[in-house]
């Protein structure tokens, strides 16, 4: 089981790599839905 400091990590962590993700393209503006894609597919990527 994991320790709270471990979890607050792993969550800045994600937001981390999510804000990477974002900024390779800094002119891009992402909707709503583009948006939930990304995370969806970032999650499912995670996951393997």
């Amino acid at each position: 089981m994991l320790n709270e400091k471990e979890v607050v990590l792993i969550q800045k962590a994600t937001i981390y790599d999510l804000m990477r993700i974002i900024e390779e393209d800094p002119d891009k503006i992402y909707t709503q839905e583009e948006l939930k894609k990304l995370f969806d597919a970032y999650i499912r990527g995670a996951e393997q």
